[in-house]
C-alpha cells in the first residue's frame, strides 16, 4: 500500500533512515541531527512524503519538495531522496513510490520532476575511502547505486553526470611550479590577494558578468562579512575570485567555485587561484577539500593538478512529467 506520510509516521520514517540510509552512503547522525537536516527541514513536507505500508508498517518511504524560490522551481520538484528496509527495497517499490511522488508534482503544476543541486535539502554522504570525511550534499544520485539505475528505466535522463574529487589537506603546499607561475603572471599585470573591500574594486561587476547567481549570493555575502576570499587583480580591480574559505565544522574547506571575469580569461589566473585557496583553507584549519565538477569539465584538470581525486560520480536525473 502506497500512501501520503502523515506526522505519525515520523517515528517509523526517521527509523527506517537511521536503518537503511547509510547503505547509501548518507553519513550517519544522531536522531535531533537527521531530524534538523530531514523532517524538520523547512522545504519538508508530508504532502510530498510516500510511505510504501506493509500490514501496518511502514517499509519504505520517498521525500521530495518544492518551492517557486528554488532554481527552475516553478515548473520543477526535486526528489530528496528514498530509503527502504532491504527486504523491500526492490524496483517495484522504486516505482510505486515514485509514481506517487511525480503524480503530487503533476497536481502542485509542475511540469518535470528533478534531481539536482538545486535542492534546498542537503544531506550529508561519506566520501569513499575517506577517514570518515563527509561532503555536505549529493547533487544528484550516485551511479554506483541501484537507484540510479531504476530511476532511468522509469524515464528520467541523465543530463550530466558529476564527478565527486577530494584530497586531504596535511600534506598540501603549493608547488614551486605554481609559485613560478605566479610570478610570471604578475609580471603581465594580474596578481593574487585576499579580497580586501578598502583597496580593491570591481567585485559586483565581476559577479555580473560571470552570470552565476549561487556565487553572486555566497561571494558578496563573504565579502560583506569579512571572510577570507583570494581574489585576482587587474591593478586593484577584482579580476576573478576563489572561495570563499572557511572551514566547516566537519573539517572540510568550504568551496563555491572559480569565476574569472571573461575579459581576463586563458591567463592562469582560475589554476592560481585554486591553489591558493587551498593553501587558506589548510592555514584556516581545514582538513580536507571535496568538491563537484562535471565529468567533462575542463576545470577537473586543476582540481587533479592539487592533487585531487575522483572518488563517486553523480547523476544528474531529470523527468518531463
Amino acid at each position: 500500500m502506497i500512501r501520503n506520510a502523515v506526522p505519525a509516521d515520523h517515528a517509523a520514517l526517521l527509523a527506517l533512515w537511521q536503518a537503511n540510509a547509510p547503505r547509501q552512503g548518507y553519513a550517519s547522525r544522531p536522531d535531533d541531527e537527521v531530524d534538523r537536516l530531514l523532517f524538520r527541514h523547512p522545504y519538508f513536507s508530508y504532502e510530498y512524503t510516500f510511505v510504501r505500508a506493509e500490514q501496518g508498517r511502514a517499509v519504505a518511504f520517498i521525500c521530495g519538495c518544492v518551492g517557486n524560490d528554488i532554481p527552475h522551481g516553478r515548473e520543477r520538484g526535486c526528489f530528496t531522496c528514498l530509503a527502504a528496509d532491504p527486504a523491500w527495497d526492490t524496483p517495484e517499490t522504486t516505482v510505486q513510490l515514485l509514481d506517487a511522488l511525480e503524480e503530487a508534482f503533476r497536481v502542485a503544476g509542475k511540469t518535470a520532476s528533478a534531481v539536482t543541486f538545486f535542492n534546498p535539502m542537503h544531506l550529508p554522504w561519506v566520501i569513499p575511502g575517506s577517514p570518515g570525511h563527509e561532503h555536505n550534499n549529493m547533487p544528484g544520485i550516485a551511479t554506483d547505486l541501484p537507484l540510479h539505475e531504476r530511476m532511468l528505466a522509469h524515464g528520467y535522463t541523465e543530463t550530466t553526470q558529476e564527478t565527486a574529487m577530494y584530497r586531504t589537506l596535511t600534506d598540501y603546499a603549493i608547488p614551486p611550479e605554481i609559485r613560478a607561475l605566479e610570478h610570471r603572471t604578475a609580471a603581465e599585470g594580474c596578481t593574487l590577494a585576499l579580497y580586501d573591500p578598502n583597496r580593491h574594486h570591481g567585485l559586483d561587476a565581476m559577479l555580473q558578468a560571470l552570470d552565476n547567481p549561487d556565487w553572486t549570493v555566497r561571494v558578496t555575502a563573504a565579502a560583506r562579512d569579512g571572510l577570507c576570499l583570494p581574489v585576482a587583480l587587474a591593478g586593484n580591480t577584482v579580476a576573478g575570485f576563489a572561495g570563499p574559505v572557511y572551514p566547516e565544522p566537519t573539517g572540510r574547506g568550504f568551496f563555491a567555485g572559480i569565476g574569472i571575469a571573461p575579459q581576463y580569461q586563458h591567463r592562469h589566473l582560475g589554476k592560481l587561484l585554486f591553489f591558493r585557496l587551498c593553501a587558506e583553507e589548510k592555514r584556516a584549519g581545514a582538513v580536507y577539500m571535496s568538491l563537484f565538477t562535471g565529468v567533462a569539465n575542463p576545470a577537473r584538470r586543476i582540481y587533479e593538478s592539487a592533487g585531487f581525486t575522483s572518488v563517486r560520480t553523480f547523476g544528474v536525473l531529470l523527468k518531463t512529467l
